[in-house]
């Protein structure tokens, strides 16, 4: 039986992720061509390409007209959106304007501008499937109040998508896992692995990104 997955054209934002690298490489395996994209430096992009054989470019989600020249002419018949920053740790009143200003332009608006340039060809096709990585932590969160902040515009935005493209065959799908392993925290703590670590990861139960990306391709 054919695979409902072979052939299909994905894109896969935060390809080089942690998260995105596992996605890229279950849907490169179950036969879809796949595109990357990352802000990550040329020698992930050439290593996630030689082991997967998908397709892996640099490119800024929050950098609009990048994203619309990039993507726009590709008719993809999945996006999944998994890039996304998280910021430092801190309140809200206490948080530096650039990095606050990156969670907003990579977690919302970085969004937008993807399904600006994918979904305009699946409504013309009248097929294809959206998936957004939100997160549990879209409730309120000691520690990383913008990120939260992000987070629960996404979840809003799935929403109105849905409402949007009703009754056309093209589907949308929040995914929002709970703490996963994946290095993103370090972010917190101006890079520090060990200290996110010690923190985030030793003293709870996670999830690994092989499991994350496990339950992003079974939704779709």
């Amino acid at each position: 039986m054919k695979n409902y997955l072979d052939d299909k054209r994905a894109i896969v934002t935060g390809g080089t992720g942690g998260i995105g690298s596992e996605v890229v490489r279950m849907l490169a395996s179950a036969g879809c061509k796949v595109l990357s994209v990352s802000v990550d430096d040329e020698a992930k992009h050439r290593a996630l390409a030689a082991e997967t054989g998908a397709e892996c470019i640099h490119l800024d989600v929050s950098d609009r007209a990048a994203v619309l020249q990039a993507l726009e002419p590709r008719k993809c018949d999945i996006l999944v959106a998994a890039a996304g920053a998280l910021g430092r740790t801190g309140t809200l009143f206490d948080q530096p304007a650039e990095s606050a200003q990156n969670l907003v332009d990579v977690n919302i608006l970085g969004i937008q501008n993807c399904l600006q340039a994918a979904v305009p060809g699946m409504i013309e096709r009248d097929d294809g499937h959206v998936l957004l990585l939100g997160s549990v932590a879209l409730y309120p969160s000691l520690g990383q109040p913008i990120y939260s902040a992000t987070k629960a515009a996404v979840h809003s935005m799935a929403h109105n998508l849905r409402m949007e493209l009703y009754p056309r065959n093209v589907r949308v799908t929040e995914y929002r896992p709970g703490r996963v392993r994946s290095g993103m925290h370090a972010e917190m703590f101006d890079g520090d692995q060990a200290e996110a670590k010690r923190r985030l990861y030793d003293p709870v139960t996670t999830m690994s990104t092989t499991e994350a990306a496990e339950g992003i391709v079974w939704a779709l």
